[in-house]
């Protein structure tokens, strides 16, 4: 791609778009600069008596808007590491009430590992799953997701992915309603339990196909797993926004 650089006469422009190869570019004062975000991770490994973590923390990286990519991995951050934290407390205070003495329930466990499920011009899209064991029959993990507008470099909520007034919403539970009822036993009450998704829905986006996403025990038992239904984006024709 031939790279035009120059200075515009009396005139400031900011935009984005995207070109014939793919490439998001910012253009200021008529120099075109590729914006480019890069996925790397911060690791945490601890292995105490009491309590091992392996932690993988995802974070963006770009030379433009640093503040937003900022404010994105702060949220990243927040949504892991207080966690982390309470498991410390809660180890380490069982720990002292057994005399530190080790048991069969020890050492408990703790793991955080993330997927990078899309990045392409447009879009990041990331899910982190957070895992402990701090006794108990099993452990339980906790999936959150984040996906990111690279152009804008804002989080997107399920419903800033279609044009507004759109019924989305509609042609997603239709969907969701006919994968349950291909399985019916797998869910609470055969999938009667089902209302439709909520506005903060947990999603993912993989190149053709967005995810929907449901956690442990939120609509079928523990064995079933975080349940997914996988909806193609052809289904939304143009109301989707990220073609």
């Amino acid at each position: 791609m031939n790279i035009v650089q120059g200075i515009g006469i009396g005139l400031l422009i900011t935009s984005s778009f995207t070109t014939s190869y793919k490439q998001n570019v910012l253009i200021t004062c008529g120099l075109i600069v590729e914006n480019k975000i890069e996925v790397s991770e911060e690791v945490i490994k601890n292995d105490y008596k009491y309590l091992k973590e392996d932690i993988k923390i995802p974070y963006l990286k770009s030379d433009l808007f640093k503040e937003r990519v900022d404010s994105i991995n702060s949220s990243i951050k927040n949504d892991i590491l207080p966690k982390v934290a309470d498991a410390e407390k809660t180890a380490r205070e069982y720990f002292d009430n057994t005399g530190n003495v080790i048991i069969p329930n020890f050492p408990f466990e703790i793991m955080s590992n993330y997927t990078v499920n899309l990045n392409n011009p447009k879009l990041i899209s990331i899910y982190n799953d957070y895992y402990e064991y701090l006794g108990g029959a099993h452990g339980n993990t906790i999936r959150t997701s984040y996906n990111v507008d690279k152009q804008n470099v804002r989080l997107l909520m399920l419903q800033d992915l279609f044009i507004k007034n759109s019924n989305y919403k509609e042609i997603i539970n239709k969907e969701i309603v006919r994968q349950i009822n291909l399985e019916p036993d797998i869910y609470f009450d055969s999938g009667k339990d089902f209302k439709g998704i909520k506005d903060n829905q947990g999603y993912y986006l993989t190149g053709e196909n967005l995810i929907i996403y449901y956690q442990l025990y939120e609509i079928a038992p523990y064995v079933a797993g975080i349940r997914e239904f996988k909806i193609p984006l052809k289904m939304f024709g143009e109301n989707y926004l990220y073609h």
